[in-house]
């Protein structure tokens, strides 16, 4: 299977399809209730099926080794963000983007654990552990640097910070479902009507739906790029290709699954663009999110999706 192969699979094709609908001025849209309804079927199906998976397989080994790689990358990320954009940025932006970048996107991780699927390449359930791991901590270390940087930054203590890190409601369905999918697998009772609600065909479609939505709110945040300075369009390129990199290789010397060093890669390649800004914007609220929102949906996003997921998977076969 090539790059090109890989690239055009219907994920992609629809999420291209509303991006071009955008910048067509096509008058598009999707309703919010319907959007939110299908966001939270993907996050009840990714957690349900990580914690069947989990129920089979084991944290110890390399799940272990994996979330302690998640919680390196969760303190490395925002700090070296920090003190890259510190100066340009200043403190808020700074951190905003730190816990911006060292979070994660949960649909970019969907969309590859959607594609593992859709060329029957399997992955561990301790990886759906490791994207809610990430969720959280580097959001906390960047709103601490801040308010140590300068006392004044922020609106909420350290402890509100990790209360509405940790009580995110799609967090909670995330956490929630797996805790779930883990429980009715050991009792032995998961397969019932609600596997057919939330696997195969049903699952799919979902996403191919919710992409095309993505594409459209891409559209509208690339529009804005031509005005955006130059440091944070390099950043919002070149910092997942850093963060991917370095999983790789990672990924090479501990000998990880093709499965599992995919989403490993994509989890550190990825950058938050619903949990962090939603924290952010009370927790933070001297920052900008013009400027972390559309580093992450409007750039990071669409490259991730497009060619970082296909790129990741093709340098993982062939030197992994």
């Amino acid at each position: 299977m090539d790059v090109l192969t890989t690239i055009l699979n219907p994920g992609v094709l629809f999420f291209i399809l509303g991006f071009v609908a955008v910048l067509l001025n096509s008058n598009l849209t999707i309703p919010e209730p319907v959007v939110k309804f299908v966001s939270l079927h993907l996050m009840l199906s990714i957690g349900f099926k990580g914690g069947v998976s989990l129920s089979e397989s084991s944290l110890f080994g390399d799940g272990i080794i994996i979330i302690g790689i998640i919680l390196a990358m969760s303190v490395l990320v925002p700090i070296y963000t920090y003190l890259l954009l510190k100066k340009p940025l200043g403190v808020a932006d700074a951190a905003a983007v730190g816990a911006t970048y060292g979070s994660n996107s949960t649909l970019t991780y969907i969309t590859a654990a959607g594609f593992l699927t859709s060329i029957g390449v399997g992955y561990e359930g301790y990886m759906t552990v490791a994207l809610v791991v990430m969720e959280t901590p580097a959001i906390i270390l960047a709103v601490i640097m801040a308010q140590m940087a300068s006392p004044r930054t922020g609106a909420k203590g350290t402890k509100d910070v990790i209360k509405d890190a940790l009580t995110d409601g799609t967090l909670l369905v995330l956490v929630g479902s797996m805790i779930i999918g883990f429980v009715l697998k050991s009792l032995g009772t998961e397969d019932s009507p609600l596997s057919a609600f939330i696997g195969g065909d049903m699952f799919t479609g979902m996403l191919v739906f919710f992409l095309l939505y993505m594409g459209t709110m891409v559209g509208r945040k690339f529009k804005a790029i031509e005005s955006f300075p130059f440091i944070l369009i390099a950043f919002a390129v070149l910092a997942p290709l850093v963060n991917g990199g370095i999983a790789i290789l990672i990924s090479k010397f501990f000998g990880f699954a093709h499965g599992d060093a995919l989403l490993l890669t994509i989890l550190c390649a990825s950058a938050s663009y619903i949990v962090a800004p939603a924290i952010l914007k009370d927790v933070l609220p001297e920052a900008n999110p013009a400027r972390y929102l559309t580093m992450s949906m409007g750039i990071t996003f669409p490259l991730n999706i497009i060619f970082g997921i296909p790129v990741f998977w093709w340098i993982i076969r062939h030197f992994v």
